[in-house]
């Protein structure tokens, strides 16, 4: 399997020798598709599908902000252009992608929509756009998130796309991670509170029959503990060292405000993982508020669950 660091051992090896308009290597004789990486004669990182002589087909080009889609009909193929180096460990990211996504098609056809299905989809990554900042809890509440996240990822055996589309959290869905027959909810504490925050009466209650678990997150502040974009990179790592696409990973951070251009901003927000703690929320005697054993005169509920006191629904507890 192509990883990063193969695709690092390729930009090693690269230096524009100053003729021709690129200077490029294959990244694996092992695909269909010839695809390669490369620098153009201006030193750009560049992307470049080759195109079958016989294929006749022009295509139009596409500017983003620090993205780049051209054809070039002389040598006959396509050619994503990173237009800003700062972008370059995610352009590594792009292009895992765009492989993983291609190296088994034979269509000239197909392959050559699916790399500019994957410019499109990856270019809302690149820009430089302005978020409202997140508040100190917010930026706890999606460390959390985040511990949670990496745990389910290094768990053997998953797969690592099921894994991503789960997380739901940054999509304001009633639980942070859903699957097909499990849900869990996130909470995360300091380690100075014995009580997590439920926020309506949905947040325990299970959702079509399925299972539900509440997963509390402890942390400490720490100046030389982790912050957002450790763990961001961490699990980034994480997904294409497994094939995963970190497509879906960057999509569900920007819903929170978070891309690869403003990461820093979190920086002074460092944690240590003091533990997690899982709660079986499906026994009938855990304490909950849920909405059909509430009154219907009565919504909003908001309410305090007393950690100490629901010792014996813990099913899993890590210490980190």
């Amino acid at each position: 399997m192509i990883n990063n660091g193969h695709i690092q051992s390729i930009w090693n090896t690269l230096t524009h020798s100053g003729q021709g308009e690129f200077e490029y290597q294959l990244i694996s004789r092992e695909t269909i598709p010839f695809l390669n990486i490369g620098y153009n004669s201006i030193g750009q990182r560049c992307l470049i599908l080759e195109l079958p002589p016989s294929f006749d087909k022009s295509f139009r080009e596409i500017e983003k902000q620090n993205l780049s889609l051209k054809f070039f009909p002389g040598e006959k193929c396509l050619c994503i252009l990173l237009n800003e180096e700062y972008f370059k460990d995610l352009f590594d990211d792009l292009i895992l992608s765009v492989y993983n996504k291609i190296y088994q098609i034979s269509s000239p056809e197909k392959y050559s929509q699916e790399f500019i299905n994957h410019f499109i989809k990856w270019s809302a990554f690149f820009e430089n756009k302005t978020y409202g900042a997140l508040s100190p809890q917010e930026v706890k509440g999606l460390f959390g998130e985040l511990v949670y996240l990496k745990e389910l990822l290094l768990t053997p055996d998953i797969d690592v796309d099921e894994i991503l589309r789960s997380w739901k959290g940054p999509y304001n869905e009633v639980h942070d991670f859903i699957f097909d027959f499990k849900d869990f909810e996130v909470k995360t504490v300091s380690d100075t509170e014995n009580y997590v925050r439920v926020s309506s009466e949905f947040q325990m209650e299970c959702q079509n029959g399925k299972e539900l678990f509440l997963s509390v997150i402890t942390l400490s502040n720490n100046d030389n503990g982790k912050n957002i974009k450790d763990l961001i990179n961490e699990i980034r790592i994480i997904n294409y060292e497994n094939g995963g696409d970190n497509s879906f990973f960057l999509n569900a951070l920007l819903q929170k405000g978070i891309s690869i251009s403003n990461m820093d901003l979190y920086d002074r927000f460092r944690f240590k993982i003091v533990n997690l703690t899982c709660y079986d929320c499906n026994k009938d005697n855990f304490p909950k508020l849920i909405s059909e054993k509430i009154p219907c005169e009565i919504c909003k509920v908001t309410y305090n669950l007393q950690l100490n006191l629901i010792d014996n629904f813990i099913t899993f507890k890590k210490e980190f």
